[in-house]
């Protein structure tokens, strides 16, 4: 899809900001109902893991209001050996995910024990 028409001036800035990350591998955005905007990926992986992805931050939110009924979640970070991936899911606007590779440092540079 990756192609940002239709989308708000700040909307683009975001879009343009986070892709300028390091190790930025894609980004999508959905409205609040889950319909695509926005995606920097393959349609095929992006149609697969947004709404798992979505759903979880859902079941996040619900787990958090639960604790204390006047918090709300807005962002949750998932950290892999590989790659994190941030979604930030407002009851009511956008809605971002980004996945980016983490950079490890390689095995030679680690002090051997």
């Amino acid at each position: 899809m990756d192609n940002s028409a239709g989308l708000l001036p700040a909307e683009e800035a975001t879009l343009r900001r986070l892709s300028t990350y390091r190790g930025v591998e894609g980004v999508i955005l959905t409205n609040e109902e889950g319909q695509l905007h926005y995606t920097s990926l393959d349609n095929n992986v992006t149609f697969i893991i947004t709404p798992k992805l979505l759903a979880f931050a859902e079941m996040a939110r619900s787990a958090i209001r639960d604790i204390c009924p006047t918090d709300n979640l807005v962002s949750l970070r998932l950290r892999t050996k590989q790659k994190e991936v941030m979604v930030v899911a407002p009851k009511d606007g956008i809605r971002v995910i980004a996945i980016q590779k983490i950079n490890l440092p390689s095995q030679s540079t680690q002090p051997e024990k």
